[in-house]
């Protein structure tokens, strides 16, 4: 491919205090972007406390020496308009910030102080271990937990990876002088600056952003790094291959194969990434289609888990087919002769032109992400690559992967499966499931099988426009690509919803996952808008490819296998009720539509019959009202082949109904221990003025939402606020869960929340509404990365927005003053506002 790698203006700093600091100046972006990476996670906490690293990660937010209050950092965050999370891991714990770019000094000297001056308070502490505790409690449920945790007593004892590292309410214990005492000791000890690396990626000239790192952090002591513990091999001396059975219900059909392995930390994610491509082949002669053949699998991913800093677990989950009860064993054998034969012939996994291909597209593709998602990656990958100069890139050989391979051992290795019943059964202390584990007395025979190297890639090799220098410019489209967004819009004679799109939708991923991984490595992308009762989604590529691949995408649609496609929407399913609570209600049909919209096809096709399917399924696009936008320029070639898929109508979808005025209630049934609660306060979008203080009060109130909820009341550890412009208007939404209070105590919460909205906004600083307008201009910006460019685009024509509505509420935003903005908040009672209540249960 002419299509080289990203070319960045960057620069690696090596302070004498030993910090590592990575700067990238991207002059397409009007935000900062900071990621922090400290060389202590998880396994490097003392036995006697776990949870300890995950603990300290939640703590440096409770209040630090620049930003005393429980939630100063977070109001700082918020004021801005900017964004905040953390993430413990097994060797690192990653901190990020993102904030407008003139906040650039403020925005480091804050995440410094936040790392290294925190206060630990013991009140805060102990409120921050009932959170702790309700995730805990929220992850107990989890599937993948489960299976983790029964991984984790077949380990080597006196290796992390049998540790518990969640933290709960048992482990912790900050009313302890001991516990205070190794807190601030373990701190002490992993944080400071020999195990920082910091990575910086803003539209500021190099010198100046070395200039104010320089500045800042060169005062940080100069301790030396904590030596790297000797751990054992997690594999205990001596121990046979393990089959491992969990007690789950019937409804899990998934197996695993679990492998201990030395791997250099540098080759992990590209090993990772070339099995993930190697195993979206389902043709004849790869593993998913000789699992297929047989009438075991429908499909595998790839895992590769850090162990240690020179061992990782690899992993291959498996999703089983209903024929393929009590064939785990042979699926085993089936997995090791594929890997043992890809170690001795790397082309049955790629040859090296498409491996590279696959590795410059990734990262055209890494560039194009917002900066923060950009940031945390390139962070997490620069600790692993051993942190001397950065490269954000570093293709590895083909060979050097395969070699990898084989490494691997049959007699290390754990064959996991689950049973619907155990009679005779062990339980894990933190993440209860029952199981037993047997030596594996060795995989059955195989006949002699003839694997093969992947069919030629039909879009490779081929050459788009070079642009390895990459452009100042704000498009949303690379040069020499176009991108197409594509609605199909169906309802009946009577104007009801027709109950394909889900349908489409499942049957389009999961053709996109193995038909189209070619396409994927010649730089198309395809990524879907869920709408409940449409089926939408934007593909881009070079202009050349786009039409032969939209051919071969709909070409799924003519698929006449049901069964498959009601596999596919039953595994979302499941991977859905693996997610907490609040996550499942906020991607749930009701909190994205009106409540009119609300008679979804899910139980319309949980009625029909897998022969019936595909009927339904091409009656739903013959029917349909296409709707169609271009990025670029789009071939003809387009246009020819969505002929006949569906009435092409070239506006954009009418707009759902507003929603009715009142206080409207819906329980979603969702199950689980916990108790979650949203509310979606909606209105028609029908001035800028209104919109724009709309906006304000979304920003306004989104720390006071924390403040009042988590930090004052204690009632729940995930909460949740923001703004929504949609296709039938405007909306604020208020979330919360919790593992103790009941709904009725949270919708009364939130309730009372909103009503002294307008007390709190009529004492306002005039500072504060100042800080908080200039959030809202900064999110009316340009989107920071080109999909999300696209994507901001793509909304903005669904929702049918005028010409100049965004220049009109910047307008409107700049002239609304503190009195008018009390009155929007007043109005939210008002009988032109919707309520509309979502409960979890």
């Amino acid at each position: 491919m002419g299509c080289e790698f990203p070319s960045l203006a960057q620069r690696t700093l090596h302070l004498e205090n030993g910090v590592q600091v990575a700067l990238l100046h991207d002059p397409q972006t009007t935000r900062i972007a900071l990621a922090a990476s400290l060389a202590a996670g998880s396994f490097h906490e003392p036995a006697s406390w776990p949870g300890l690293a995950h603990f300290i990660e939640h703590a440096l937010f409770l209040g630090s020496h620049g930003c005393p209050g429980t939630s100063d950092f977070a109001d700082y965050v918020h004021a801005h308009g900017g964004r905040y999370n953390a993430r413990t891991l097994a060797l690192q714990t990653l901190y990020l910030l993102e904030m407008p770019a003139r906040q650039w000094p403020a925005a480091l000297a804050a995440l410094d102080d936040l790392l290294f001056r925190p206060l630990f308070c013991r009140e805060r502490l102990l409120r921050e271990r009932a959170v702790l505790h309700a995730e805990y409690l929220a992850r107990c449920v989890d599937g993948a937990q489960q299976v983790q945790a029964a991984i984790a007593e077949q380990l080597h004892p006196g290796h992390p990876l049998s540790r518990f590292h969640a933290g709960a309410q048992d482990t912790l214990q900050p009313q302890s002088t001991q516990f205070m005492i190794d807190l601030c000791d373990w701190h002490a000890r992993h944080y400071r600056a020999s195990n920082l690396c910091l990575l910086i990626s803003g539209p500021q000239p190099l010198d100046v952003l070395e200039r104010q790192v320089r500045e800042r952090l060169s005062a940080l002591s100069a301790d030396p790094p904590e030596p790297i513990p000797d751990w054992p091999d997690c594999w205990p001396t001596e121990q046979p291959a393990r089959e491992l059975i969990l007690q789950q219900p019937e409804a899990v059909r998934r197996m695993s194969l679990w492998w201990p392995m030395v791997l250099e930390p540098e080759l992990q994610e590209s090993l990772q990434t070339l099995l993930d491509r190697s195993l979206q082949r389902a043709d004849a002669g790869s593993l998913v289609g000789e699992l297929r053949a047989r009438g075991w699998a429908q499909r595998l991913a790839v895992q590769v888990q850090p162990a240690d800093a020179g061992s990782v677990l690899l992993i291959l989950h498996i999703d089983l087919l209903d024929a393929g009860a009590n064939q785990e064993r042979a699926i085993a054998a089936l997995c090791c002769d594929w890997l043992e034969s890809c170690a001795a012939n790397p082309r049955l996994l790629a040859d090296e032109p498409v491996w590279q291909a696959i590795c410059r597209e990734q990262a055209w593709q890494e560039y194009e992400l917002p900066a923060f998602e950009r940031a945390a990656l390139w962070a997490e990958r620069w600790r692993r690559q051993g942190v001397g100069e950065w490269r954000p890139w570093a293709p590895v050989m083909l060979k050097t992967l395969a070699a990898c391979l084989a490494r691997l051992e049959r007699r290390r290795m754990i064959v996991q499966y689950a049973r619907p019943h155990l009679p005779c059964a062990v339980t894990t202390h933190w993440f209860p499931v029952r199981w037993q584990a047997r030596p594996l007395a060795g995989l059955p025979a195989l006949q002699s099988l003839s694997w093969q190297a992947p069919p030629p890639n039909p879009f490779l090799p081929f050459s788009p426009p070079p642009a390895s220098v990459l452009p100042g410019s704000s498009s949303s489209i690379r040069p020499g690509y176009a991108a197409v967004l594509l609605c199909w819009r169906g309802e009946d004679a009577q104007g009801v919803v027709l109950p394909g799109a889900p349908l489409a939708e499942a049957a389009l991923t999961q053709h996109w996952r193995e038909a189209l991984a070619d396409a994927r490595q010649a730089g198309c992308d395809w990524w879907s808008l869920a709408h409940p009762s449409q089926l939408r989604f934007c593909l881009s590529g070079p202009v050349q490819l786009l039409a032969p691949v939209l051919s071969m995408l709909l070409a799924a649609l003519n698929c006449r296998d049901g069964g498959a496609w009601r596999a596919a929407l039953r595994r979302q399913e499941a991977e859905d009720a693996q997610q907490m609570l609040l996550r499942r209600m906020l991607n749930h049909p009701a909190a994205q539509c009106r409540p009119s919209d609300e008679a979804l096809s899910a139980a319309v096709l949980a009625q029909i019959d897998d022969e019936a399917l595909p009927a339904l399924l091409r009656g739903f696009l013959r029917d349909s009202a296409l709707h169609r936008l271009d990025f670029g320029a789009v071939p003809e070639e387009v246009g020819q082949v969505l002929q006949g898929w569906g009435r092409l109508a070239p506006a954009p979808p009418p707009a759902s109904a507003h929603p009715k005025p009142g206080v409207h209630r819906r329980h979603l049934g969702l199950g689980g221990d916990e108790q979650a609660v949203l509310l979606r306060l909606l209105a028609p979008r029908i001035a800028p003025r209104e919109e724009a203080a709309w906006r304000l009060l979304a920003v306004l109130r989104q720390g006071a939402f924390y403040q009042a909820l988590r930090v004052e009341q204690g009632l729940g550890y995930a909460l949740f606020s923001r703004f929504q412009a949609g296709e039938a208007g405007i909306e604020l939404q208020f979330g919360v869960q919790s593992p103790h209070a009941s709904a009725e105590q949270l919708q009364e919460a939130i309730r009372r929340f909103v009503a002294v909205g307008a007390a709190a906004l009529a004492t306002l600083p005039e500072e504060r509404l100042q800080q908080a307008r200039q959030a809202v201009l900064d999110s009316l910006a340009e989107a920071d990365g080109q999909r999300a460019r696209r994507l901001r685009a793509c909304q903005a024509w669904l929702n049918a927005e005028p010409a100049g509505w965004t220049a009109a509420v910047r307008t409107a935003l700049a002239e609304l003053s503190q009195a008018e903005l009390c009155q929007a908040a007043t109005a939210l009672h008002g009988p032109e506002t919707s309520w509309y209540w979502l409960f979890g249960h």
